[in-house]
């Protein structure tokens, strides 16, 4: 079923006229089209497709789409989220795709994937897969791509095996995965000597990161343009996919990345988002701030991703009020020292106290802090202090609302 709801999208690029044998690709997002369009991965993927005149993308979500051709080569899924899991496989039937790599033939599309939760761990989605993106697609989307018009016209296995050449590639198919008595993977072995033997994640080290390539009402975070100030994390706490996963900490130019895209971007819509695992930890972030406090953005609405709690400064929340943002989110995942050395969160109660203190005296209203309960070898004195230090943080901040958001 198509939508009006694509007529609602402002673009930020300029999408090419397909050629008249380009490559027909579906990309999907196992999830509402609100969720989906508001998934900067999902969009920097879809704009760089559309941008190649030797593809012909139709874009699928649980519930819309475009136009979608009637034989597609490829059908390509973006999956942030574990929850999405079963949708992938609810779209692959409605296209009347067989779920199991292992029963598709010539006539069916090669079924790629990517994405952080691929990237983290492909294992539980390899029968489902014909091909799987591991890492940062900046330069693997683009070669595998290319690698695959070579090999366009061949039967699927002949496909599947050059693919597998492609650096980043992992073809689950081509490989024999060896379990240990407890569940946990012994080996994993190319069935063939042509094979590579192992399977390298991208990463891309550029300086110029992502920003926003559509601007939408109907976005979950409406009209929302986003810039990606920082990519993976310095602190490397122990819980942590966001560091381990897409190491190194990379920060993007401000003047090559970050104000470029800005200004783009708040040409369009009125709204900027903020994001990375540690925005504020960006060498420049005083810099930017003083960007965006210029006279010029003053109808500006700011969001701003969970930042380090002792980089919360009164500037900061001062130029969050300013820009029409009422809280703060900040992750100290406990109340305890203790804990919080067990997970490595390098953080001290009193820095907690100070974050608090500098966000009421900057007029933000609220603090909504992020923490866990369940963390291997927590003692119930752990919770007392984590209640200990919600109590201790209304009494240095009176007036400012403060939440717990707890994860198990």
């Amino acid at each position: 079923m198509t939508s009006s709801v694509f007529a609602s999208e402002r673009l930020l690029f300029t999408p090419a006229s397909p050629d008249l044998d380009a490559i027909p690709v579906i990309f999907a997002f196992p999830n509402e089209y609100t969720v989906g369009i508001t998934s900067l991965g999902y969009q920097i993927v879809w704009a760089n497709l559309a941008t190649r005149s030797d593809v012909a993308v139709s874009r699928l979500f649980t519930d819309v789409s475009e136009q979608l051709p009637r034989e597609p080569e490829l059908l390509g899924f973006s999956l942030s989220w574990e929850l999405d899991y079963a949708n992938i496989l609810n779209l692959l039937e409605s296209l009347q795709i067989p779920i199991r790599a292992a029963l598709r033939t010539d006539q069916h599309p090669l079924i790629f994937g990517g994405g952080p939760v691929l990237t983290a761990n492909p294992e539980p989605f390899a029968d489902f897969f014909d091909i799987i993106l591991l890492g940062d697609g900046e330069n693997l989307l683009g070669n595998f791509i290319d690698a695959y018009k070579a090999v366009r016209t061949a039967d699927r296995q002949t496909q599947l095996k050059a693919l597998a050449q492609v650096p980043g590639i992992y073809v689950p198919s081509l490989y024999t995965v060896e379990y240990e008595h407890g569940g946990k993977i012994k080996s994993i072995q190319p069935i063939a000597s042509d094979i590579p033997s192992v399977v390298e994640k991208q990463t891309y080290r550029g300086n110029v990161l992502s920003a926003s390539t559509v601007v939408t009402e109907l976005a979950a975070w409406e009209n929302i343009f986003m810039v990606e100030v920082v990519r993976s994390c310095p602190e490397m706490c122990r819980f942590c996919l966001a560091s381990y996963l897409t190491l190194p900490f990379r920060t993007a130019s401000l003047t090559d990345s970050l104000i470029p895209a800005i200004a783009s971007g708040l040409g369009v819509t009125n709204r900027l988002g903020l994001l990375g695992a540690s925005v504020t930890q960006h060498p420049e972030f005083t810099e930017l701030l003083d960007y965006l406090g210029q006279p010029q953005y003053d109808d500006v609405r700011l969001s701003i991703a969970s930042v380090r709690t002792n980089t919360v400064t009164v500037k900061l929340a001062e130029t969050l009020t300013k820009r029409d943002t009422r809280s703060l989110t900040i992750a100290v995942e406990s109340g305890s020292a203790r804990l919080r050395r067990i997970v490595n969160k390098k953080l001290e109660s009193e820095e907690i106290v100070q974050a608090a203190i500098n966000a009421k005296a900057g007029g933000l209203r609220s603090l909504k802090l992020y923490g866990m309960v369940g963390i291997p070898g927590e003692e119930p004195e752990d919770l007392d202090d984590t209640v200990a230090m919600m109590r201790s943080l209304k009494k240095a901040a009176p007036g400012l609302r403060l939440t717990w958001g707890c994860s198990t």
